[in-house]
């Protein structure tokens, strides 16, 4: 039973190495360092020169805010005599060629029939006082 656990470990353990030897290969990555591909190891610029070329990039693009760079793109973009209508001018002028619904016509007698009908139940006191004024 023991020698069936030991055989069993060991070909999980082989069939591991294999697999992990064959993906190393695979993705350009030396063993000795996994960050960094084989072409850029073979270059003359160390890796502390290369660490501070990417901290001053990240840096340099940190300063710009999302807000900055999408008003900056939209500077490029827009020629500077082009006159820019709001959101709310445009609503407003479909709004005025559109024509009158149903539904605020409707909305409109209901509201003048109220009026009618307060002024026709103002008891006697109020009919007083409105009369006196």
């Amino acid at each position: 039973m023991e020698e069936n656990y030991l055989i069993s470990v060991f070909v999980f353990f082989l069939f591991g190495f294999v697999l992990f030897k064959k993906d190393s290969k695979k993705s350009g990555y030396t063993a000795n360092n996994m960050r960094t591909p084989v072409k850029e190891r073979a270059s003359s610029v160390s890796g502390v020169a290369r660490y501070l070329q990417d901290k001053q990039d990240d840096l340099s693009q940190s300063k710009l805010t999302g807000v900055s760079r999408y008003l900056e793109s939209k500077e490029e973009q827009e020629p500077e005599n082009l006159v820019v209508v709001s959101g709310v001018a445009k609503y407003l002028a479909t709004r005025e060629d559109a024509p009158v619904s149903g539904v605020s016509k409707y909305m409109a007698r209901q509201s003048i029939q109220a009026k009618k009908i307060a002024k026709e139940n103002v008891s006697g006191v109020e009919k007083y006082l409105n009369n006196r004024n």
